[in-house]
């Protein structure tokens, strides 16, 4: 139920916390002392090929979900072999980074995606989850306003308690 509405959870805010994530990958690329596997990696390579595969794998899936509201996990798996194989140097790493990031942004300006998930469709599809799973609860769900009720009443009921 949720992958058939996947669609829902995607927004154009994908587009600020998708390169937030490939600048905190690049920021480990430059920065982070390798240990263990990742020592020998880059050693042999010269930097860390797998913080390299995360900055073009994120750049790729949120070009995919803003241009199409939709991902294809399997799209850049070539390309993404490549570089994890150390076939792509450091410098050719950065110029795509600053190539695609300038595209992103114009691509982000044109993005058809909603500005935020919709909150009442997404509420109900987990409405629709939780009865599937545990049958009819719509009854059983207590609003907003029915809580700060409750919460009143047993404030009341403490006080008078104490008294």
């Amino acid at each position: 139920m949720v992958r058939d509405n996947r669609k829902l959870f995607l927004s154009k805010q994908c587009w600020p916390k998708f390169k937030g994530y490939a600048y905190a990958q690049l920021h480990k690329l430059d920065n982070k002392v390798p240990n263990g596997k990742r020592l020998a990696s880059v050693e042999k390579y010269g930097y860390d090929v797998k913080f390299a595969y995360h900055i073009v794998r994120l750049l790729n899936e949120v070009e995919q979900i803003m241009l199409e509201g939709d991902l294809d996990l399997q799209r850049n798996r070539e390309q993404l072999k490549s570089i994890r194989r150390g076939e792509w140097s450091e410098d050719d790493l950065r110029a795509y980074f600053n190539e695609k990031e300038k595209t992103l942004e114009g691509v982000y300006s044109t993005c058809k995606l909603p500005e935020k998930p919709s909150e009442s469709k997404l509420r109900e599809l987990l409405l629709n989850c939780l009865e599937h799973h545990y049958g009819k609860i719509s009854q059983e769900v207590l609003t907003q306003v029915d809580s700060v009720d409750i919460l009143k009443q047993i404030h009341e009921l403490s006080g008078k308690a104490l008294q």
